[in-house]
């Protein structure tokens, strides 16, 4: 290409011949946009990773809604699915689901109890109900991973923190796995 064509006015005439006409659609779905996105945006902060979340998954909703609706190829059900497994692992993720699963089967009771020579305060723990083997036969293998690695073994003598290093385990398993499925699988999500 010459440097004629990279002039100004030529960049001017193919911007007015192939651009131009398409404006008003332009237009017409950043408007939509703006709509759409206006209260995720307006609630979005910078200092925590539970908003990168929250935007990723409002996109990943839109982009598996705008699937179902258009349906135009073939396998659309398939990235659908991988999409909203991506959208639940970011909920469990965000709540914290798989650390605190553990106390499904742990009820315990908290007491206040004063500090000697302080205004402070501590918490005290006791276990009203343990049936924390039936989470451990719900996940044997992270029960093995967990006792086997050096770097839980400060949670390891007790049961509860068995069970908590083993939340903590699944926890990292969560997000390791949406964002294996998400490098796999996200350069086909488009139509």
């Amino acid at each position: 290409m010459s440097t004629e064509y990279n002039e100004w006015y030529w960049k001017l005439y193919r911007w007015v011949k192939w651009e131009l006409p398409y404006q008003h659609k332009y237009i017409k779905y950043g408007v939509q946009n703006l709509y759409k996105w206006f209260w995720v945006i307006w609630r979005d902060r910078d200092w925590d990773d539970h908003f990168i979340f929250e935007t990723l998954k409002f996109k990943l909703k839109n982009t598996a809604n705008y699937f179902e609706e258009k349906q135009r190829f073939v396998g659309w059900e398939d990235e659908v699915k991988y999409i909203r497994i991506c959208e639940k692992l970011i909920t469990r993720i965000q709540e914290d689901y798989y650390q605190m699963e553990y106390t499904d089967y742990v009820n315990l009771e908290f007491d206040l109890i004063p500090m000697s020579n302080s205004d402070k305060f501590e918490y005290k723990s006791t276990v009203t109900e343990n049936n924390i083997d039936k989470y451990f036969a719900l996940y044997p293998k992270t029960k093995k991973k967990v006792l086997s690695s050096d770097k839980y073994k400060t949670y390891v003598p007790t049961e509860t923190g068995l069970a908590l290093a083993m939340g903590i385990e699944r926890h990292l398993k969560a997000r390791k796995l949406l964002f294996k499925i998400m490098e796999r699988r996200i350069e086909a999500w488009w139509d």
